[in-house]
């Protein structure tokens, strides 16, 4: 049973690694702010090279963003399979994304900044978001 029991989470442990850049993990600490106003109700999710997605938390609906480094343009990811407060797992290492809705702005541009500690982007609306991890 030991024996068993250790080849599977050797089994996982390998599968984690393999899937580092897909494997969005919960951050219970990290604050989100829009406009300088914290806000409550969002879900701050990252993956091994910082990228983030942000979820609302009540409303399992509501619309979800990711920003990754090798893009810096906020998206709603195509394809996400979620456990609530766990984390997720993304299709691919650069997940796809459905472009923001711009109607009314076709020179978005949301001046995305990331490192370690803090995230900030514009998103579609105008608003400034910023995320401390």
């Amino acid at each position: 049973m030991k024996f068993v029991a250790t080849v599977l989470a050797a089994l996982l442990i390998a599968w984690i690694i393999f899937h580092r850049e897909r494997l969005y993990v919960h951050d219970p600490f990290a604050s989100v702010y829009r406009n300088d106003v914290k806000q409550g109700g969002v879900e701050v999710d990252f993956n091994f090279s910082n990228d983030i997605l942000l979820q609302p938390t009540g409303d399992l609906s509501g619309q979800r963003i990711i920003l990754q480094h090798w893009s810096l343009m906020p998206g709603t990811p195509a394809s996400l399979i979620c456990l609530r407060w766990i984390g997720c797992l993304t299709s691919a290492d650069h997940a796809p994304v459905l472009a923001p809705d711009l109607t009314g702005n076709p020179n978005y541009d949301p001046h995305a900044s990331m490192n370690g500690r803090h995230i900030s982007f514009i998103d579609a609306s105008g608003a400034h978001i910023r995320i401390d991890l």
